[in-house]
């Protein structure tokens, strides 16, 4: 019996940890990527973006705030061989770390605000970042993003900038593509 009842404690007290390291991470994530939280695309909105969005084995592409990676280890499902992701939210780092070793992914995910990172080494740029965030980012993409680069915007727009080169939507899903 007691045995069993130090077993549940320490079970209770693990749990207990993990969640608060998850709050305090998340805490810091949004500090660190100024107000911008970690949020997952959904199933469903990963197997819609999966069917629109065909890249090739030859493409170099980076997930901006990758959170868990998966949107990395899907493109790596098609054949895409160079995947990148930058995550400044240790809890989502963490994650994207233990999936794709269970995974057994080749995508590499780097603890680093991509604020800080030259983008000129990729051809394909994916964000699922807030509206207001991706208005921060328009003078990046306009001086490190070569000529043909594609950038993929999932549910927000880049307001003020550049037109869509395409959208691409149902009536619950929304993706704008534009080309640098």
């Amino acid at each position: 019996m007691t045995i069993t009842y130090f077993f549940v404690l320490f079970i209770l007290i693990l749990i207990m940890l993990l969640l608060a390291f998850q709050g305090f991470a998340t805490i810091i994530g949004l500090i660190r990527a100024k107000g911008v939280p970690f949020v997952a695309l959904t199933k469903k909105q990963l197997q819609y973006l999966g069917k629109k969005i065909k890249l090739s084995p030859s493409d170099k592409v980076v997930d901006l705030g990758c959170g868990d990676g998966k949107v990395l280890r899907m493109f790596e499902g098609q054949g895409v061989k160079t995947l990148h992701g930058y995550e400044v939210n240790l809890w989502a780092f963490t994650l994207a770390w233990v999936k794709n070793r269970f995974a057994k992914s080749k995508s590499r995910i780097f603890f680093k605000n991509f604020d800080k990172v030259d983008l000129s080494q990729y051809n394909v740029v994916f964000c699922y970042l807030l509206g207001s965030y991706l208005v921060r980012l328009r003078d990046k993409f306009d001086k490190e993003l070569k000529p043909g680069t594609k950038i993929v915007c999932f549910a927000f727009k880049i307001k003020n900038w550049k037109k869509p080169e395409q959208i691409i939507e149902n009536d619950k899903h929304i993706i704008y593509i534009y080309k640098i």
